[in-house]
């Protein structure tokens, strides 16, 4: 009897040790600042890189970007330029340095330098690839059906494209397809005149490893065109008649350095990942020496055709 006595008291100080809970501070402190350096760069634009300090990971605040930088564009050991600030008005976008002389080539590498006081100078380098061209595109099996309100219908339609990829390397890819819809009226004489227009993103699915969704700009990074005999997305828009009607549906497909493509995949994939004790956690992909962030260069082709509604 008196063991089982002590048997209860025993297991009645476990179960409430088991629920007792205390709060543990660790007294760590935060790694000094760095700074951020973003930019990716293409044919026929300036340079922007955004520059802002590093924050600690239990930090929620917005990013603190740094004015009083000194950013410089080399191409091996010579400068070509220093940036200068550009402060929005409004401000409707971030503070950024730009070039004001320097466009970018293809097939040249750059590195981009910024240095502030109180930090470790960064640096970073990247290119812009020599673009690919499609070799197919085109619409097929069109659809009508009834949409949501009265007033409206629901188009869905398929795209095949296809397009070039070098061989004895590894390609890098960014893909996106858009829909453009016209706002139309009629005029008295039975002419239609279009109004305005939009473009909206399709979203394309990611139906294999080396397709990647991405949750920045949208679309899918691929690696080495994943599908050899090309690509077929479904899309689907509602629409009302009466006074929306499709436009071209245009393939925009980016070349993209390989810094482009770690980058936006490995943030895509992190973004994507659910909450959970064992999934590996995504470390974002960084080329910024002393720093964090990315530098990347990219090119762009489009091509377009008429959806026949």
């Amino acid at each position: 009897m008196l063991a089982r006595l002590l048997s209860i008291v025993l297991l009645g100080l476990l179960l409430s040790s088991a629920t007792c809970e205390r709060t543990v501070e660790l007294d760590i402190a935060p790694p000094p600042p760095r700074l951020v350096i973003n930019s990716s760069f293409t044919l026929g634009q300036s340079v922007r890189v955004s520059v802002s300090k590093s924050q600690y990971i239990l930090d929620n605040a917005l990013p603190e970007y740094v004015a009083n930088a000194t950013v410089t564009l080399w191409e091996g050991d010579t400068q070509l330029e220093t940036l200068v600030l550009y402060v929005d008005p409004a401000p409707r976008i971030a503070p950024y340095y730009t070039t004001t002389q320097v466009v970018p080539r293809a097939d040249v590498t750059y590195t981009i330098r910024a240095e502030a006081p109180g930090y470790a100078p960064v640096e970073a380098k990247s290119f812009i690839p020599a673009p690919v061209t499609f070799t197919q595109f085109q619409v097929f099996n069109l659809q009508t059906m009834p949409g949501s309100s009265s007033f409206t219908q629901r188009y869905t339609y398929q795209v095949f494209l296809d397009f070039d990829d070098p061989r004895g390397q590894d390609n890098y890819f960014h893909l996106n397809i858009f829909q453009e819809i016209q706002d139309y009226t009629l005029r008295d004489s039975g002419d239609t005149v279009v109004v305005s227009s939009r473009l909206v993103r399709a979203v394309l699915r990611a139906d294999h490893p080396d397709m990647v969704q991405d949750a920045v700009i949208g679309g899918l990074l691929l690696k080495n065109k994943p599908l050899p005999k090309g690509f077929t997305f479904e899309l689907s828009n509602e629409l009302a008649p009466e006074f929306e009607r499709f436009g071209k549906v245009i393939a925009e497909l980016r070349t993209v350095s390989e810094e482009y493509y770690l980058y936006y995949s490995t943030f895509s994939r992190q973004q994507r990942q659910t909450d959970g004790p064992f999934n590996d956690p995504v470390v974002i992909f960084n080329n910024v020496k002393n720093g964090h962030g990315y530098f990347a260069g990219y090119n762009t082709v489009q091509d377009s055709v008429s959806i026949g509604f």
